[in-house]
């Protein structure tokens, strides 16, 4: 293939993803057709069923998409030569703002209004968000190495770092509710609960008695 093809292909790929997202945002899984989702994106249904075998694989790729940007951002922020005190928040203010999206939002609202009929799109939609949380649990896990965290179970020390942080700030939203923290103190909190947790020397195992 050509590279002008494949740029072509690429274009017209990308075209179908962000109609899809509309489509799905707007009209919900089930009824999103593929036929409406090719006519929004100016091609033919065989150049959408070229890329994607079924719409399955399109929201697939539709969660991939909404994530990728973060994705690639936040590798950037969490570098792990800087003390969680510094990577941390910035990494989660970045979070806090790519949760913020309407898209992201709605996709996840799409997901619980169609898991009793399509209980797939769930395990779907957290494999494509899935590198959101392996970039931490690698931040934690590197600075479990260097010895500035004592966290031999990185993926419980990230859970309980976003589930807070979940809590005050993306949950009301999700409801329609009003957030009445305030982000940055939040965010420090967190941070600093995390720290005093898990921060220091490594905790050594206790000792066995012998008899």
């Amino acid at each position: 293939m050509s590279t002008v093809h494949a740029v072509r292909g690429s274009a017209k790929r990308d075209a179908v993803v962000e109609a899809a997202t509309r489509a799905f945002l707007t009209h919900g899984y089930e009824a999103s057709s593929m036929d409406a989702i090719a006519a929004d994106a100016g091609v033919s249904k065989r150049t959408v069923y070229n890329h994607f075998p079924g719409k399955r694989e399109l929201f697939r790729a539709v969660v991939a998409g909404l994530y990728e940007g973060f994705n690639s951002d936040g590798g950037q922020t969490l570098r792990h030569d800087q003390p969680p005190e510094q990577a941390l928040p910035a990494f989660l203010r970045s979070l806090l703002a790519h949760m913020g999206q309407p898209e992201v939002q709605g996709l996840l609202r799409l997901v619980i209004a169609e898991h009793q009929r399509f209980p797939e799109l769930t395990q779907d939609y957290l494999e494509g968000k899935s590198q959101t949380y392996s970039l931490l649990n690698a931040y934690i896990t590197a600075q479990h190495a260097r010895g500035s965290l004592n966290a031999p179970d990185p993926h419980m020390v990230a859970a309980q770092l976003l589930g807070g942080l979940k809590e005050m700030l993306f949950w009301p939203t999700m409801l329609g509710l009003p957030v009445t923290a305030d982000p940055e103190r939040v965010i420090a909190d967190s941070v600093a609960a995390l720290v005093r947790a898990h921060g220091g020397g490594r905790v050594s195992a206790p000792a066995i008695p012998m008899d």
